[in-house]
């Protein structure tokens, strides 16, 4: 049996009926589009989920293995949260807050 390499990010767009109604499916296209277009798909994996909780502020993004989530994430922050993550960072100001809270 062949064997692959392992993606090195996944992304998971939340498509429950919340954040469909923010048009989380034009995000979950959209970051197919930009992986597709940078020849990044032996790396990163575009997926759809279920909810990721925090409705209100969505539509929501977690992207692994850095489990970060994202809240109210719009097509025009894609490009960025995507060049972030491939150099080993995130977007601080889209991500959830608990991720943000200092470690004591």
């Amino acid at each position: 049996m062949p064997s692959r390499k392992p993606y090195c990010l996944h992304f998971l767009v939340c498509n429950d009926s919340d954040c469909a109604e923010k048009s989380s499916q034009a995000l979950y296209e959209s970051l197919k589009r930009i992986v597709g277009e940078r020849n990044l798909r032996e790396k990163v994996k575009i997926s759809k989920s279920t909810c990721l909780d925090d409705c209100s502020i969505g539509p929501n993004v977690v992207v692994y293995p850095q489990g970060i989530i994202y809240n109210g994430v719009s097509e025009k922050d894609l490009e960025d949260i995507v060049n972030a993550h491939l150099k080993g960072r995130s977007m601080s100001k889209l991500a959830h807050h608990k991720f943000l809270e200092k470690k004591t």
